[in-house]
């Protein structure tokens, strides 16, 4: 079972006007082919690009961000990042990280309105792949949450993988559930390592989360809990894990996960009654949960519990590197 996570970029604009310090070094040159010819410098963005990213995601009508606005600094020290430049403006903005099963992932993406889509998105994204092929990525994935970005990402050499969809229901948490074969405990720093493990074996590439990301829903989630059973031995071993959170009255699951040999005993209905009695006993009015369409699963369960289909689906989509 698998529920995505979400991440909203608040970005607070810049005042006055930014000097750029040009590197010397990683530069490419992209001719642009509308009426007015420009030629775009491409480089690999640097911490001190902070100040005019943020303005362009802030300000342009085709703006993606998958991070918040604490994670750009991080993002543009240690991630394949690009800015296109027209004289001292930024034209257009690429960034991407790489996972440990060598997916990269669409981070963020922006394009100075006035310009191109075509044009703005393939002079960051393809010196962008280069680099990420270089480093070893395979993939490069991105959720396409905003609406311009799907249209720009096939035409530039993407293929859909998959839908994903929403569902919704009330918060009250399912009543007389029989006991079941794990015990649901709060997670604690020292299970990191237990759960990237459980992780990679649950889900595929497309879907994992790094141990950075864990650690992130670890420390922003407001409920993460596991469920631990014990195997032949006596032994504790990790079964599950579930973390939802409040914004509002909206509730969200964030993440359901069950390891494969534990499925259909119960656990998954556990998790997700625990995650549902959090929103409910935090205000929410309502609760959200995510997953592909092709996990018929997941759907099954949800909807035998009550969650509905709601809003468009949202496509996943993918380029091999």
């Amino acid at each position: 079972m698998w529920a995505c996570c979400c991440c909203i970029i608040f970005c607070t604009p810049c005042q006055g006007r930014v000097a750029f310090r040009m590197p010397t070094h990683g530069l490419w040159a992209a001719q642009e082919n509308s009426a007015v010819s420009s030629q775009l410098q491409v480089y690999r963005a640097f911490p001190h690009d902070q100040a005019p990213v943020r303005r362009l995601l802030d300000e342009s009508r085709r703006s993606f961000a998958a991070f918040g606005a604490e994670d750009l600094p991080q993002l543009l020290a240690s991630g394949a990042c690009m800015v296109a430049l027209d004289g001292d403006t930024v034209a257009a903005f690429l960034c991407a990280s790489v996972n440990s099963a060598r997916w990269a992932y669409l981070r963020g993406v922006a394009i100075q309105n006035g310009r191109r889509t075509d044009e703005g998105l393939h002079a960051v994204l393809e010196p962008a792949i280069d680099r990420l092929r270089r480093d070893g990525a395979t993939h490069l994935a991105v959720y396409g949450t905003a609406l311009w970005l799907p249209p720009a990402l096939l035409h530039a050499g993407f293929e859909r993988r998959e839908w994903i969809v929403s569902l919704e229901r009330h918060p009250r948490p399912l009543a007389d559930l029989p006991p079941g074969p794990a015990c649901v405990l709060p997670v604690q720093p020292d299970d990191l390592s237990r759960l990237a493990a459980l992780d990679s074996v649950i889900f595929d590439p497309p879907y994992q989360l790094a141990s950075g990301e864990l650690i992130e829903l670890m420390v922003t989630s407001g409920h993460f809990m596991l469920a631990e059973g014990v195997d032949e031995a006596g032994q504790a071993v990790l079964l599950g894990y579930a973390c939802a959170d409040v914004l509002g009255d909206t509730g969200q699951i964030i993440r359901l996960a069950v390891h494969p040999s534990a499925q259909r005993q119960g656990i998954g209905r556990t998790l997700l009654n625990h995650g549902l009695a959090y929103c409910h006993a935090n205000g929410a009015r309502r609760v959200t949960i995510n997953t592909q369409e092709s996990n018929k699963a997941s759907l099954r369960l949800y909807e035998q519990i009550g969650f509905r289909r709601v809003g468009g689906r949202v496509p996943l989509l993918v380029r091999a590197l």
